[in-house]
């Protein structure tokens, strides 16, 4: 396969574990020196909204200084680079049908259980739902949003036909229907003149396979770092692909170390 030159990596079970900015290992942040380093362009690619995911990328990097064409992709909908002051908003839903969506859901006891997500009023283009301990104590309490996913999704995109939800590592999202993180992968790849093939994506959650597609399909490199054997299959199915034994942000550091390997070949 072509030399990777950039990294779309998403946040939350990717990079980070239970929402904490600061829970991820340290040998992580020096596997991204190295990337770096080697001239490979890092990028975040997470549901969260910008200004989380500069706090965190400032944490992954430190003192290095910003590339011009590394960016972050946010909400699933937008594109915001570095060196550009607008960002690139491909969809979403509008503030007014994010409030209806909201009423429909406390009316109808969809997400009995469930808060929304921190910063959720700061969101542009979409709304979320995690569960308590997700903001008390940084962990997910899996079965409960397993359990309240199917229905709120069900009753939500019919009511709906704009809307869609999914479910990522930690919450449940409702965003603009066939706004995905595919639509701000493809314009990366257009901003910047970096051809999908030689682009490889990190992700572990059913709102990061759109973008595995997009690159996989491709020919770019996917890294798989969750535990869904049917998302999986998926990734297998793809010419380039790494799943590594371990998952999570120790996953990432070995698909890190594999990419490295990769381009000296």
């Amino acid at each position: 396969m072509k030399q990777i030159k950039s990294i779309l990596a998403d946040a939350d079970g990717t990079l980070i574990e239970g929402g904490n900015f600061q829970n991820f290992p340290p040998e992580l942040k020096g596997a991204i020196a190295n990337v770096r380093s080697d001239g490979i362009l890092f990028n975040l690619a997470s549901g969260r909204p910008f200004f989380e995911q500069e706090i965190l990328y400032d944490l992954l990097i430190g003192d290095e200084n910003k590339n011009p064409q590394e960016g972050i992709l946010y909400e699933g909908s937008s594109l915001k680079m570095f060196d550009k002051a607008e960002s690139f908003v491909l969809g979403g839903l509008k503030k007014d049908q994010v409030q209806e969506i909201k009423a429909f859901i406390v009316k109808h006891d969809l997400c009995v259980g469930l808060v929304p997500q921190s910063n959720n009023d700061k969101y542009e283009t979409q709304t979320g739902y995690v569960t308590p301990p997700f903001i008390t104590e940084g962990r997910t309490d899996l079965a409960l949003l397993q359990s309240r996913f199917p229905a709120t999704k069900d009753a939500i995109e019919r009511q709906f036909p704009y809307a869609e939800v999914s479910m990522s590592a930690d919450a449940i999202d409702v965003f603009a229907r066939g706004v995905t993180k595919a639509k701000p992968t493809a314009k990366y790849s257009q901003v910047t003149g970096i051809s999908l093939d030689q682009i490889a994506v990190f992700g572990d959650s059913g709102n990061d396979m759109p973008m595995f597609e997009v690159v996989g399909k491709e020919g770019g490199l996917t890294v798989y770092v969750g535990t869904n054997p049917e998302q999986e299959k998926i990734i297998n199915s793809y010419k380039h692909h790494f799943i590594p034994e371990q998952r999570g942000p120790l996953g990432v550091v070995q698909g890190l170390e594999y990419i490295l390997k990769l381009n000296q070949e």
